[in-house]
């Protein structure tokens, strides 16, 4: 009975190994997204301090490798330590103002998931370096597998993300349209859509919308046979703040995130397909 129940519970606890693409993907576009946001800052001829120089030669140093994907877990592990000293500290010699910013702390959160995950067994150079030497040994590929609980922690990460920033704007405030009409007077002030500003029953049917887009993603993300809906709606409402909001690095990140929601497999399986290569490994 005891050997029966051991049995039962590793059925149910044990981690499936699926496809690292889709981390593999999104460990490329953090790291871009990184340099995006901090290289102009952080280079040497805007270093305030002598101490801030090293600082900045181990950020794009383990950034690169994270793009490469070189030694790839230990570079992405240094560069989310690197974005919690930018964010808790801002020690480079910078301070800039703005490295406290939620903006921030959404990659410094993602960057610290992600590196809990296989992300180096794809489309890095620590999966060449595994594939020459299955080859000079006679072995088959390695395969593109692992274990992806920190993909779905970041999943969970969106959705309280979603929850939460939607709590936060369901008071009259918002919904009335009247902190939507402050943001866009500071940022379209004197230019052509201005004019949205004449129209507040516009800008509250606009702020109820968006609470009650974020409020069903919070629960859409969660559910599979939902995402061919909650898909296109998340990236278009990402796309809609890039656009008409100064939201800096925001938008891009949730839009990278979403690569895993898919499932990981079938993402495979499609970008076989896309390069003309049959998959017969992977299945649902």
């Amino acid at each position: 009975m005891r050997a029966q129940i051991a049995r039962f519970i590793e059925r149910r606890t044990a981690e499936p190994e699926q496809s690292t693409r889709p981390i593999g993907l999104l460990r490329i576009a953090l790291a871009l997204i990184i340099l995006a946001r901090f290289a102009a800052e952080l280079t040497f001829f805007n270093t305030l301090e002598a101490s801030g120089l090293i600082l900045c030669l181990l950020f794009f140093t383990v950034t690169i490798m994270m793009l490469a994907g070189y030694m790839t877990r230990i570079a992405t592990a240094c560069v989310a330590g690197s974005l919690f000293e930018i964010y808790f500290t801002g020690s480079y010699g910078n301070s800039v103002t703005q490295w406290n910013h939620h903006h921030v702390y959404l990659l410094m959160s993602a960057t610290t998931l992600l590196a809990c995950t296989p992300c180096d067994r794809s489309y890095s150079v620590d999966r060449y370096r595994a594939l020459r030497n299955a080859e000079r040994k006679g072995e088959s590929p390695p395969p593109e597998r692992g274990r992806l609980w920190g993909q779905r922690l970041i999943v969970l990460q969106l959705g309280a993300l979603y929850f939460w920033t939607a709590v936060d704007k369901s008071d009259w405030a918002f919904l009335s349209g009247q902190r939507l009409e402050q943001i866009l007077t500071w940022t379209y002030s004197g230019r052509p859509l201005e004019i949205l500003l004449d129209f507040p029953f516009i800008l509250a049917a606009i702020s109820i919308v968006v609470v009650a887009v974020e409020y069903g993603l919070a629960l859409g993300i969660f559910v599979r046979r939902w995402h061919r809906f909650v898909i296109p709606i998340g990236l278009t409402l990402h796309a809609s703040f890039y656009v008409l909001l100064p939201v800096e690095t925001y938008s891009i990140t949730m839009m990278a995130l979403y690569l895993t929601l898919p499932d990981p497999d079938s993402l495979h399986r499609f970008l076989d397909r896309l390069q003309g290569h049959a998959t017969v490994a992977y299945r649902l």
